[in-house]
């Protein structure tokens, strides 16, 4: 849980820094940015916290 809590307040600060660095640059499209950058962090770092699961391919049934 750590861990999570340690990546979501990263995630947070690099976005604040984002929109920092962004507001001059974009104008009225620094936020929407920022927001798209943090989401794609996120769903990235709970991906790498999750660990790897193989996936069984959709044309084959689980074994019991």
């Amino acid at each position: 849980m750590s861990k999570a809590a340690g990546a979501v307040i990263a995630m947070f600060s690099v976005g604040a820094g984002v929109m920092t660095l962004l507001g001059s640059v974009l104008g009225a499209y620094a936020e929407a940015t920022t927001l798209a950058l943090m989401g794609v962090g996120l769903f990235a770092g709970s991906s790498v916290l999750s660990g790897s699961k193989e996936a069984t391919p959709a044309g084959m049934a689980k074994e019991a």
